[in-house]
C-alpha cells in the first residue's frame, strides 16, 4: 500500500505526530464578527470553530481511536459506546465536507510493479487553498474561550468542558449520544447566563 510521506498528521502513534496535531488544533476557536447567535465575547464577536477545522478534529478523532490504550486507555464500556458514536458523527462530518466542496481532481488509474493490484496516481496536482493564508487568519482571530471570561461555563452545570482545570465533569470522550439541545433560545448567548441561573433555579 502507498504511504503519504508529506502528510505530518498521519502516521503510527508518536510524541512527534502529537506534537503537529497540537500545533494544527490550537487554532480551532475562532471569533467571526458577522454572527447572530452562539455564546459571545465581551467584545460582540462569537465563539466558533470552522466547518474546515472540525471536520480535521473529526479526522484526529478517528485517527486516535486506531490508538485506544494511548489516547483513552482503560476505556470503560460506556466509554467504548460514546468513542463508536463520536467515530460516527465525525464520519457524518466529513461525508458532508466532501460533499458541500466536491474535490473534482480526476485520479487516473496505474498499475504497481510488484502487486496485482491497481492503484489511483496519487502524484495528480490539486488545486488548493492557500493553507498558509488560512493559517495566519486563523492566528489572528483564534480565541481561547477556557480563559477569560470563560466563555465554556454552562448556565446551569458551570464550568463542563473537559478541557484545562476546574471542570466539573470528566469526560474525556467529549460526546453525548442522547443529548438534548431543547434550550437554544435560552442558553443562545453567554450575555442571558444571569437571567437563565435565576429560572433554573425556580425549576430545580
Amino acid at each position: 500500500m502507498e504511504s503519504s510521506k508529506d502528510c505530518m498528521l498521519i502516521g503510527h502513534a508518536s510524541d512527534e505526530l502529537d506534537a503537529e496535531w497540537s500545533k494544527l488544533m490550537q487554532h480551532f476557536f475562532t471569533e467571526p464578527r458577522k454572527l447572530d447567535e452562539g455564546l459571545q465575547l465581551p467584545n460582540g464577536n462569537y465563539v466558533a470553530d470552522y466547518a474546515f477545522m472540525h471536520q480535521l478534529h473529526c479526522l484526529k478523532r478517528i485517527y486516535q481511536s486506531y490508538y485506544p490504550d494511548r489516547y483513552f486507555p482503560n476505556m470503560t464500556d460506556c466509554e467504548k459506546f460514546e468513542t463508536q458514536e463520536h467515530n460516527l458523527h465525525c464520519l457524518e462530518m466529513i461525508v458532508e465536507g466532501v460533499r458541500c466542496k466536491a474535490d473534482e481532481t480526476p485520479l487516473t488509474i496505474r498499475w504497481l510493479y510488484n502487486t496485482p493490484l491497481r492503484t489511483g496516481n496519487r502524484s495528480i496536482d490539486h488545486e488548493c487553498v492557500n493553507w498558509d493564508r488560512i493559517t495566519e487568519g486563523l492566528e489572528r482571530w483564534k480565541v481561547d474561550p477556557f480563559m477569560p471570561p470563560n466563555v465554556f461555563v454552562h448556565p446551569k452545570f458551570g464550568p463542563v468542558v473537559p478541557h484545562r482545570k476546574d471542570t466539573h465533569i470528566e469526560n474525556r470522550i467529549g460526546y453525548t449520544p442522547y443529548a438534548e439541545n431543547n434550550d437554544y433560545e435560552k442558553y443562545a448567548t453567554h450575555k442571558i447566563h444571569v437571567h437563565d441561573e435565576e429560572r433554573l433555579k425556580e425549576k430545580s
